[in-house]
């Protein structure tokens, strides 16, 4: 994860006051959506000083970055040659990302454009987490695992939407879901 903080001087920093801002902010954003996160707001839930603050997120946005990484970050998917593995992982963090990290307050302000600086730290978190299971079907995909006409990046869009579409329609997917749902999407992508 990039670091976002403003540069280091003074005493060392606490982890647990890092832990305690960021805990806040994910607080916020779940429970009011990304409007809620700000220094102020931060600062009044967990009684830290705005300076202290700023000295570790030089704005909102640091902050904003600092969280959605910390809910966007996984590491690669699990190490396995098949492709619906993969498939079913990225459909679990994408329900994991956006229900109980970003909340739909969070999707909804990024539809509607409504926070474009919580959207653009939305996009680039998310962007760095998923780099890696592109890298996997791109592979896949010259390896001859995977269709060879297929795109790496509309798969993965299409994956990231098949959960979208289901909390449009049905709300909270059933515990399922995932598995059924890269059946699926496998049984038409791989050779």
């Amino acid at each position: 994860m990039a670091d976002h903080s403003s540069a280091a001087r003074g005493r060392p920093r606490r982890p647990a006051t890092d832990d305690a801002i960021r805990t806040a902010a994910r607080e916020l954003l779940l429970e009011q959506g990304p409007a809620a996160v700000n220094v102020a707001a931060v600062a009044a839930r967990t009684g830290i000083a705005r300076t202290t603050i700023y000295r570790r997120y030089r704005d909102r946005a640091a902050l904003l970055a600092a969280v959605l990484g910390d809910v966007t970050e996984a590491g690669p998917p699990p190490d396995t040659d098949r492709a619906r593995d993969r498939i079913a992982w990225v459909l679990r963090r994408t329900a994991e990302v956006l229900a109980d990290g970003v909340g739909p307050g969070g999707v909804a302000a990024v539809l509607t454009g409504r926070d474009p600086e919580f959207s653009r730290a939305l996009r680039s978190s998310l962007e760095s987490g998923i780099a890696p299971v592109r890298d996997l079907v791109a592979g896949d995909i010259e390896a001859g695992v995977l269709l060879d006409d297929l795109d790496a990046d509309l798969l993965l869009d299409v994956v990231v939407g098949a959960y979208l579409a289901v909390s449009l329609r049905r709300g909270t997917p059933d515990p399922d879901w995932a598995e059924r749902t890269a059946d699926q999407l496998a049984a038409l992508v791989q050779r």
